[in-house]
């Protein structure tokens, strides 16, 4: 450390040699503070025998032929997962020679999720944050919307009426993308409304407050995690062509689940212009296909066998001809070199891809907003569970 320029001695004060000054703050208020602490966790896990994934930074595993235990850390909050309680113990017990712990018990509540365990499965929701959500926006008693999103209406960057308040709106998509954790029937809604946060008009507040019109219908809803499922990955890949009404850009949407529960997501507009549907959907393709290689790669790491092959399902069959055919030059000659991945990945057995109907799509929703019918029919496909609604 060395002073700053410029600094010079006070009067009656004289500056010993080499002087340095001396740090009034926390190690929390360092812009380096998280990068510090995590360096210091993870050299004090795999001192412990643990071995870093590389999957994910944050998941640190120690695996034996009778043991599981896997840690994962979210800046300095920390869920230990095992099947052996006197392993879970010990290890709290090595953790507080060197860091201050807190011991929470089993997991019911971390980070805004709400946890419920039984026999039959884990149920994660976010009721607690969705209801002061609702609070602090003053639509705790507002009448309940059957969509998150109307699909008769267009926005656009240009039209919509007047121009709002682009602070508070930012603050409501922001509050909105950390309830998507477990809510991915809100995820197109917000995703599209995100996109006008520089400069958002009436008709973009109106649209997001339907969205939490819609919560409060469904304050409960969320992810449920089959303990009887079967672990088999399945992806759905789709795109809306030219949705984009500012740039004509497309939507890429996709959906994975393993066996009955869905564990990723994703709704984004494309970075280019794709020049027909059967180029948006291979995009949307190339998105996927990243993801199921990574998804696979972690649970490898985590030594989770997969039962069957992975599924990928795809609703454009001039897509699915483009990943197979090896000459469709016609159709491909203005595609980068990134979506080819596709094609190499099938042909090494990464996935098999199959054509599914378009009212089965269940990656739809990710894409377009949808009328009520649909939109339930493909989401009640989903894995997702209100289990605070009396049965």
């Amino acid at each position: 450390m060395k002073l700053p320029p410029g600094y010079a001695d006070r009067k009656g004060d004289s500056l010993p040699p080499n002087p340095v000054c001396k740090l009034q703050k926390s190690l929390y208020g360092l812009k380096q503070a998280s990068r510090q602490w995590f360096l210091k966790f993870s050299t004090t896990l795999t001192s412990l025998g643990f071995i870093q994934t590389h999957s994910d930074h944050t998941c640190f595993i120690k695996i034996t032929d009778a043991l599981f235990l896997c840690v994962i850390v979210y800046v300095d909050d920390i869920v230990i997962v095992s099947n052996t309680d006197s392993e879970v113990d010990l290890l709290k017990q090595q953790l507080k020679h060197h860091f201050k712990l807190r011991d929470l018990g089993p997991m019911k509540y971390f980070l805004g999720l709400e946890i419920a365990r039984s026999s039959d499965g884990i149920h994660v929701c976010q009721r607690k944050y969705a209801l002061d959500l609702l609070d602090e926006t003053g639509l705790l008693g507002c009448k309940p919307s059957s969509v998150p999103m109307d699909p008769s209406i267009k926005f656009s960057k240009e039209e919509g009426g007047a121009l709002v308040d682009a602070e508070a709106y930012r603050c409501l998509i922001g509050r909105l993308m950390y309830l998507q954790i477990t809510r991915p029937d809100i995820t197109f809604a917000v995703n599209k409304l995100s996109q006008f946060s520089c400069a958002p008009r009436q008709s973009h507040l109106t649209a997001v407050l339907k969205i939490l019109h819609y919560i409060k219908g469904t304050v409960g809803q969320g992810l449920f995690y089959s303990s009887k499922a079967e672990l088999q990955i399945q992806a759905f890949a789709d795109a809306d062509w030219g949705s984009c009404q500012d740039t004509r850009r497309s939507t890429s949407g996709h959906c994975i689940s393993l066996g009955t529960s869905l564990i990723t997501w994703k709704s984004k507009k494309q970075q280019v212009v794709s020049k027909s549907t059967a180029e948006a959907e291979y995009r949307s393709l190339s998105v996927v296909t990243d993801e199921i290689l990574w998804l696979t790669n972690f649970l490898k790491e985590l030594r989770i066998p997969l039962s069957k092959s992975t599924l990928l399902f795809c609703d454009n069959t001039a897509a699915i001809h483009i990943a197979h055919n090896t000459v469709f030059h016609e159709r491909t000659k203005n595609v980068e070199i990134d979506c080819y991945n596709v094609r190499d990945w099938l042909v090494a057995g990464l996935f098999k891809l199959l054509h599914v109907r378009t009212d089965l799509q269940l990656a739809d929703p990710f894409t377009k907003p949808l009328y009520p019918a649909q939109f339930k029919r493909l989401f009640g496909k989903m894995g997702l569970l209100n289990i605070f609604v009396p049965s």
